[in-house]
């Protein structure tokens, strides 16, 4: 695993190196700045308060915040994928081939051409709830700070850094849920191909 995660890595540094080295370079070039609203006397401030930006972003380095974001992006989907496969067999599984009985399986789970080999019951303890309350009660929080940004006369940074927790604790409050609370089932499959 840490060797796929070393050559993604690799992969991710030798497509943002060279975008990196172009930005640097062609920094002088204000035909190719994308100006931002700033100043007291806009209601969109985009540069105040929460990180200290410029007033003006070349496209080269938009574009390279963009593929930031995009493979942060990717990394978080990877984490949660492994923390979902992971815990979800965390529990001993059921062989139904072994005699032990199964709950009701919906009837397209197990037919002719496709079987159960593992059950793997919900863990549902105490931690999960935790997490659960955990993530749940951020989503209200950021949700009422995002719904007080969008409502205000003020238009910041702040409104899109509510707006990703919000989006972040409503998945992994999804994710929680998915994980410790739904049982895990591997199923194979006959194939024609």
């Amino acid at each position: 695993m840490r060797r796929e995660t070393a050559i993604i890595l690799v992969l991710i540094g030798i497509v943002l190196m060279p975008m990196w080295g172009i930005a640097i370079a062609s920094g002088g070039n204000s035909f190719e700045q994308i100006p931002l609203q700033s100043g007291a006397d806009v209601s969109l401030a985009p540069t105040g308060q929460f990180v200290t930006m410029p007033t003006e972003i070349s496209v080269y380095v938009a574009g390279i915040v963009s593929w930031i974001a995009l493979f942060a992006l990717v990394g978080v989907l990877y984490a949660q994928v492994r923390y979902a496969h992971n815990v979800g067999r965390r529990t001993e599984p059921l062989y139904p081939d072994e005699g032990d009985s199964l709950p009701y399986m919906p009837d397209f789970l197990h037919n002719a051409h496709r079987r159960i080999i593992a059950y793997y019951p919900a863990d549902a303890s105490l931690r999960a709830v935790w997490l659960m309350g955990l993530f749940t009660f951020l989503s209200a929080v950021f949700a009422v700070l995002f719904a007080g940004e969008v409502m205000g006369l003020s238009r910041n940074q702040f409104l899109g850094f509510y707006g990703a927790i919000l989006a972040l604790s409503l998945s992994e409050t999804v994710l929680m849920y998915y994980t410790h609370f739904m049982p895990t089932i591997e199923v194979a499959e006959e194939r024609d191909h």
